[in-house]
């Protein structure tokens, strides 16, 4: 039988390419072997439009007698679509949708298109069975019409025997010219000249995906997997190692990506398969996923002698209630010495967490943060929890009624976030409670104006350096700041960012005046998820008091109007407003100003920044409550003018309003990446040597994630407002 296979567009792919669909290469593969004529076509990095036009070509060859096309549920209109213009184009044709949203919504799906078929479950031995010619009602684990009217024949158990499959036949969605198309530049390999700690970080690039598995034991409520009742199934290790060994001699590919949920589950499986693997010539480099009270040293040691090199560990929460709700029950008291082995054996340990599941609250986040600073982890990932088909959070949302009936409807690929504790907004601030990582990264830029200390004339890191260090912060961070002088007023600024667009950096902001920008073209150098947003430093929304600050006649008019050209421009502005004795009686009138100068959100500082890159004059600054007093009178019209605003430098005990986030406690593993390429934690340098406890603070119940006061503060005016509150 002639039969194609297709991967619909993908509305939000994968910034890195990792192979073609692995699924849908393993039923080509299992075709293939049983004699039949398959054709395979990875259409997930193209628009539904050029997806529906290339189709007539790609059926029209040869006209396939059988159309397997996959789906997700944010994939599933670009999906139905095909299946349509499938059934146009080839009408005699089997059209069958297959994959994790068809096995939960079979109905769905054929009630809204015109496929013949949708498959339930695991799918080797549905298709082949469609393929030998069966009838529909005697193959398992199918979904079809009869008498206008959607049946399912009996449910097919999971496919057990996994060594019985062929190795994905990747060559059918033309691996090898995909992979070489979509090779860039490695943020690893350009950053590798830097600390140990860089090199530790990885960047996956180009690199294919292999499953030595499938299943998990647990089944956490936000998990597709929460509803599986079948086994852990695993191919065998020399299974995974001749796997392994396939597609470096096919297709050149030393780097893969296991994609198991939990690599380590049986610990003798992955200790055989690291042994088998370090046997290689030559050896993979690789990395994992799994659970961070799943590992030992001795474990983590053959996993790095074997090639892996970063490991990707779901705690979610560091709240024991958060665990208990979500049906996650880690052993939290293992997760610090898995991090730590894990940097011991050279793997970079990657931190995933989620905020907003069943019990979240800002408690509970305060928990996380407190948990998870002194991992120091390479990197961190923060989702919001979101509510997918199939999963027991999807169930526990339907019965709450927070789901719309049409949802499904919608051509949204987004599951919606979990709002059944929360509302939209709440979530929001929610969020803002537990941020990833920002690196600072100083580069020294100088200033012809020799000015304030933004500009005080510094020794200017060179491009090549500069540009090794934009890619290991684009290792360790989803955000950036490039500070330490005037960015703009580099003539190699384009040359940067070319570097960047590269290796596909994002999240990059620019510390600046906003005076450059005053009056020029910004849109040039917005480029997309790679540089949208800028941060400014501000003194005063009184043009001679932040001058004199500024030491510049016509500061304040120039960097308003650089600001609402970097706003028109669709930039983000954010803006570092340094409080004073005089500034802070004004601050409704402050939050006017940096809502008409375009300023999206604004971190107010006290006694410095949280990069450390200047301050004020200790005694120009009011008391520090006088100061979160006049910040929390002010939030309510900062919610209404739209403005995010945060505070920092002033501890928790004083800026008690729960909707102010606090920079030390939201943002609990930011660094600081001076030109020698050695991140510096910044909470862990400020705790050394810039602030302290003090006795009083042994009986709050918020020290743990508290810095405590500025010690320079404490010389002036001593710990009396803290005793008051403690009293």
């Amino acid at each position: 039988m002639r039969v194609c296979l297709i991967n619909p567009p993908d509305p939000d792919p994968p910034p890195a390419y990792f192979g073609p669909p692995y699924g849908l290469s393993l039923l080509g593969g299992l075709l293939e072997r049983a004699g039949h004529e398959v054709r395979g076509r990875d259409l997930s990095r193209w628009t539904r439009e050029a997806a529906l036009a290339a189709l007539p070509r790609l059926l029209g060859r040869r006209a396939p007698q059988l159309v397997g096309i996959s789906c997700q549920s944010s994939s599933r209109w670009s999906a139905l679509a095909l299946a349509d213009e499938a059934k146009r184009l080839a009408p005699e044709a089997a059209v069958v949708v297959g994959g994790p949203f068809p096995t939960v919504a079979p109905e769905f799906v054929l009630e809204r298109c015109r496929a013949d078929f949708a498959a339930i479950g695991d799918g080797e031995e549905t298709l082949l069975e469609l393929a030998e010619g069966r009838a529909p009602a005697a193959v398992r684990g199918l979904a079809y019409r009869r008498d206008k009217a959607v049946r399912r024949s009996p449910v097919r158990g999971p496919f057990l025997d996994l060594d019985s499959l062929p190795f994905p036949a990747f060559h059918l969605f033309d691996a090898e010219r995909e992979l070489e198309r979509l090779r860039r530049p490695s943020a690893e390999a350009m950053a590798a000249p830097l600390s140990a700690a860089g090199r530790r970080c990885v960047a996956v690039d180009s690199a294919l995906m292999v499953l030595g598995s499938r299943g998990c034991v647990y089944r956490c409520v936000f998990c597709p997997m929460s509803h599986s009742r079948a086994p852990v199934r695993r191919h065998s290790p020399r299974y995974v190692a001749d796997l392994v060994g396939h597609l470096h001699r096919v297709y050149g590919r030393r780097r893969l990506v296991f994609g198991d949920n939990y690599f380590t589950l049986d610990r003798d499986w992955a200790r055989e398969v690291c042994a088998r693997l370090a046997a290689r010539r030559p050896r993979p480099d690789w990395i994992c996923m799994t659970r961070p009270d799943a590992v030992d040293p001795d474990l983590l040691r053959r996993l790095a002698r074997a090639g892996c090199r970063e490991i990707s560990y779901g705690l979610e929460s560091g709240s024991p209630e958060v665990q208990r709700r979500t049906g996650k029950r880690m052993r939290l008291e293992r997760v610090g010495p898995a991090f730590a082995a894990t940097k011991a054996a050279g793997i970079a340990p990657v931190l995933m967490l989620m905020v907003g599941n069943p019990g979240e609250s800002r408690e509970t986040l305060r928990q996380t943060a407190a948990f998870c600073r002194p991992l120091e982890p390479d990197r961190v990932q923060v989702h919001p929890a979101r509510v997918y088909p199939g999963t027991r959070l999807h169930d526990i949302a339907d019965r709450e009624g927070i789901i719309p009936e049409d949802f499904y409807d919608r051509d949204d690929p987004h599951a919606p976030p979990y709002t059944g504790e929360h509302s939209l907004p709440e979530l929001a601030r929610l969020q803002a409670l537990l941020q990833p990582r920002t690196v600072y990264l100083a580069a020294g830029a100088g200033c012809v104006n020799g000015c304030c200390e933004l500009h005080r004339p510094q020794r200017q890191v060179a491009a090549p350096r500069l540009q090794q260090l934009l890619a290991l912060a684009s290792l360790r961070a989803d955000r950036t700041v490039l500070g330490g002088g005037e960015p703009f007023l580099r003539q190699d600024l384009h040359s940067l960012l070319e570097a960047g667009r590269r290796i596909q950096m994002h999240g990059l902001r620019f510390y600046t005046t906003a005076r450059p920008l005053a009056g020029r073209d910004c849109r040039p150098l917005l480029r997309g998820d790679l540089a949208r947003g800028i941060v400014v430093p501000l003194f005063s929304p009184k043009p001679a008091a932040h001058d004199r600050r500024a030491a510049v006649p016509g500061a304040l008019l120039q960097t308003r109007l650089g600001m609402l050209r970097w706003r028109k421009a669709d930039g983000l502005v954010q803006a570092w407003a340094h409080l004073d004795r005089d500034n802070v009686e004004d601050l409704p009138g402050w939050l006017d100003w940096l809502a008409e100068s375009g300023a999206t959100e604004a971190a107010f500082l006290y006694g410095g920044s949280p990069a450390g890159w200047g301050g004020l004059p200790w005694k120009e600054l009011p008391k520090m409550s006088l100061a979160a007093q006049a910040l929390q009178k002010a939030l309510p019209r900062a919610r209404r003018l739209g403005l995010s605003i945060s505070v920092f430098g002033i501890p928790e005990c004083l800026a008690r309003a729960e909707d102010l986030p606090k920079e030390e406690s939201c943002r609990p593993f930011d660094e600081l990446l001076p030109a020698s390429g050695e991140p510096l934690a910044l909470g862990a340098l400020r705790r050394r040597g810039l602030k302290a406890q003090m006795p009083v603070c042994r009986k709050c119940r918020r020290r743990e994630l508290c810095e405590g006061a500025w010690k320079s503060y404490l010389e002036i005016h001593g710990d009396e407002e803290f005793r008051a509150i403690a009293a």
